[in-house]
């Protein structure tokens, strides 16, 4: 399943009695971003999370540890379990699960199924969901065993160009990373074989080039720094691809005066252009921005409005943009 679609799947079984009480467990490869998505969701549930790292605890933290009542053994649960009193709704999210040793999966198995460890009982109005990545990306990662794997709903999750670019625009972050990967779509996530032990491409290494960049280091140092984040190849026809983003006409010049700006012939210049107009656009400078994008193919001019109207959606205010509508009126029943 896309990963642009988990939130609100999990905002929708959250909001159903009998899916919250069973697990969610996302699987998927690293770095897609599947821990981040479930705190968007968290958030638009306006809900508390609970984060546990499975992979670094021992079988008796999770189980917590006993005492004597009464001449009786109590368990005493840990205090990161919800208090039912006080936090009666929430996630409880469990990362890290395919790298648990086996005897802390053991333990989850009545977490999982029962929502209860001992004593202790899960408020019903608290929702499970697990995370691991695939033995296949060459991680920490144990054999899941099967009685844990059949007490959650297993959704195997992937990563798209469109779910990246909508996630990162509403972020407000830079338009040069996506106007890159729009042209360059391999490097989006780039695992294999050849990658193991060394950096790879993916959306969390690009979401650390967004902060590298920020950060206006000399060129020799950003070159090593984007290496560290994305791995040598992607690093370095991205270090080349800035270098064409740096002579590009200037958007205050497009948002001024669109007829005095040329439009390119060549698709990574205008998926250039098309990101940095996505990312700055706004309802006074929308009539002359869409002069322009009106000389630029249909595709670039759909992408573009969408994206700027997710990020900034007072551009409908805008006069020219009930012309684009009338002309676009599917566009946003698009995936």
């Amino acid at each position: 399943m896309r990963i642009g679609n988990i939130a609100s799947l999990v905002v929708s079984l959250y909001n159903n009695e009998a899916t919250r009480k069973r697990a969610l467990y996302l699987t998927g490869a690293s770095g897609i971003g599947k821990s981040q998505v479930v705190y968007q969701a968290a958030e638009e549930l306006g809900l508390p999370i609970v984060d546990l790292r499975l992979a670094q605890m021992d079988p008796v933290d999770l189980r917590g540890v006993p005492s004597i009542s009464n001449g009786r053994t109590v368990w005493n649960p840990p205090v990161f379990f919800p208090d039912p009193s006080t936090q009666p709704a929430g996630i409880l999210f469990c990362d890290e699960v395919s790298s648990a040793v086996p005897a802390v999966q053991a333990v989850a198995y009545q977490l999982f199924l029962d929502r209860a460890m001992g004593e202790y009982q899960l408020p019903d109005g608290w929702m499970i969901i697990a995370a691991g990545n695939r033995a296949s990306d060459r991680g920490v990662t144990y054999t899941m065993a099967a009685p844990l794997m059949n007490r959650m709903t297993i959704l195997d999750v992937e990563t798209t160009l469109t779910d990246f670019r909508d996630w990162w625009f509403s972020q407000g972050k830079r338009p040069e990373v996506a106007a890159f990967l729009s042209d360059r779509a391999d490097f989006l996530h780039k695992y294999d074989k050849e990658s193991y032990g060394k950096q790879f491409p993916s959306p969390r290494g690009w979401s650390a080039v967004d902060d590298i960049l920020a950060m206006d280091f000399p060129e020799a140092v950003r070159v090593e720094m984007l290496v560290g984040a994305v791995g040598h190849e992607a690093a370095t026809t991205f270090e080349q691809f800035l270098r064409v983003w740096g002579t590009l006409p200037s958007l205050d010049k497009i948002f001024k005066d669109p007829d005095s700006v040329d439009v390119p012939d060549a698709t990574n210049l205008r998926y250039c252009l098309a990101m940095g107009i996505a990312a700055r656009v706004d309802r006074k400078t929308f009539n002359n921005a869409w002069a322009f994008l009106r000389r630029l193919p249909k595709e670039f001019q759909t992408l573009t409005v969408k994206l700027a109207y997710q990020r900034d959606p007072s551009i409908a205010q805008a006069t020219k943009f009930g012309e684009w509508a009338s002309e676009n009126i599917d566009a946003f029943k698009r995936g």
